[in-house]
């Protein structure tokens, strides 16, 4: 993606997101995860950008309460055209957006289904880092300073330096590290410090 577009997805974020701070913190969050996750895919910095434009415009659908707003942010993604994507990119964003929350993705999906298979692995996998780091960031307080990853034969241990503790939900973290820990075949744990 050009860098023009970040003004434009950052500034869209801020009209319509009723906390853009932590989209930006699981922005952050998501590209630590994504690069420290490198030996577990060969995606580049294209994949990169798509997971981070999904993470700056995933809560935008709290902007129209009367639908479920992660599928909300969907709708306004694939129908809002002054964010300069390509079509492939647009489906994409608003996919991971989409799939933040609540069920993965199916291949009876709308949309989803239109991707070709390499395509709805990018999804299926950035979907993954973004559930983690929207947990990470469940009290939109900024709380993780950092992390790191360790990738063993049939774990990841995901350790995070906290600002503050107390405000990690491990019960939450276990449910939305589950499309990741599916997808890379590996049980997936946290270490806090």
């Amino acid at each position: 993606m050009e860098k023009t577009i970040w003004p434009v997805i950052i500034g869209y974020a801020d009209r319509f997101d009723p906390d853009p701070g932590h989209a930006r913190e699981v922005c952050r969050l998501s590209a630590l995860l994504f690069k420290a996750l490198g030996e577990l895919h060969t995606y580049e910095k294209k994949e990169r950008d798509i997971l981070k434009s999904a993470a700056l415009l995933h809560d935008i659908g709290w902007s129209r309460p009367q639908i479920a707003h992660h599928k909300a942010s969907r709708d306004i993604i694939l129908a809002d055209r002054t964010i300069p994507f390509s079509n492939r990119e647009r489906k994409m964003v608003s996919l991971i957006a989409r799939y933040h929350r609540k069920t993965s993705p199916k291949p009876d999906h709308a949309v989803f289904r239109d991707l070709d298979g390499a395509d709805q692995q990018i999804v299926i996998f950035c979907s993954g880092i973004l559930r983690i780091a929207d947990s990470l960031d469940r009290a939109h307080q900024n709380a993780v300073s950092d992390l790191t990853c360790t990738i063993g034969d049939d774990e990841l241990i995901i350790s995070i330096t906290c600002r503050h503790p107390s405000l990690i939900d491990i019960a939450v973290f276990s449910e939305k590290s589950q499309l990741l820990e599916t997808t890379i075949n590996r049980r997936i744990s946290l270490i806090c410090t």
